[in-house]
């Protein structure tokens, strides 16, 4: 079937909605998945030797970032737009996201000693502190993904109102979680991969890994945004993070993502 074919099948209406809908439910299921992955990473899977499960987990990693930094080249983008309806881009992108946290929740290897576990308890205040700051990280998560518009990053928005007939037109949010920082999501992603009640070696190499990509993928969008004049005021009132000063921010800016 050749790309325009392509891109006519996912154009028809009833293909449209559908896969619109699978978005839906899978990103849903996905979010709730990745919840209790982080919470405890524990009791997935136990292979026959360590570097068979090193090798597992690593692929999940690498599944998980590679495709979802590729979608996002403007070269690979304009190519797969051949194919791919614009208003079904972001969907492709989320269910692509979703696929790997399932995959990660099902197949993820355990390994290494644990470093710490705190179960949760009504009875036990210490317990319930502890675990409060990943509670809290998801609340944030909620707040900036509100904050941008609820169903915007999943690819919903986009795909509903292009149903409706509406248009959809990519904005500067500095508003509610983004009056904060630049990066309240990547902030969110973070204080939810450090903050998990529960630390072993598997977990602490997925927290290494997801960090580094989340901060390398921050300095590629700041690339992008700076394009942007009004990103570029923006970006003299926000830091990038939360709890960072402007002079941090503008040596992490300058020096680590090389933006002038």
């Amino acid at each position: 079937m050749g790309q325009s074919k392509v891109k006519e099948f996912l154009a028809k209406k009833y293909n449209f909605i559908l896969i619109g809908i699978i978005n839906i439910l899978l990103f849903h299921f996905a979010i709730l998945r990745l919840f209790f992955f982080l919470y405890d990473s524990s009791g997935r899977q136990t292979y026959s030797s360590l570097g068979l499960t090193l090798l597992v987990d690593v692929g999940l990693i690498l599944f998980f970032c590679a495709p979802h930094s590729f979608l996002l080249s403007s070269g690979i983008k304009t190519k797969l737009l051949k194919s791919i309806p614009g208003p079904l881009y972001a969907t492709f992108y989320s269910l692509h996201a979703c696929l790997g946290i399932i995959l990660l929740d099902k197949y993820w290897g355990n390994f290494g000693v644990e470093y710490y576990r705190y179960e949760f308890s009504f009875e036990y205040s210490r317990a319930m502190l502890i675990q409060l700051p990943y509670v809290l990280s998801w609340v944030f998560m909620f707040w900036a993904m509100l904050s941008t518009g609820l169903f915007k990053q999943s690819g919903i928005e986009e795909w509903y109102k292009s149903l409706k007939g509406i248009g959809f037109k990519n904005r500067l949010v500095s508003g509610g979680a983004y009056s904060i920082c630049r990066h309240p999501i990547y902030a969110a992603f973070l204080a939810m991969i450090w903050t998990a009640p529960n630390m072993t070696g598997d977990h602490l190499l997925l927290s290494f890994s997801w960090s580094f990509y989340i901060f390398w993928g921050a300095g590629q969008k700041e690339r992008r945004l700076m394009r942007n004049k009004n990103y570029q005021r923006y970006a003299t009132e926000v830091t990038a993070f939360p709890f960072v000063g402007q002079f941090v921010d503008n040596f992490i800016s300058r020096t680590l993502w090389r933006i002038h």
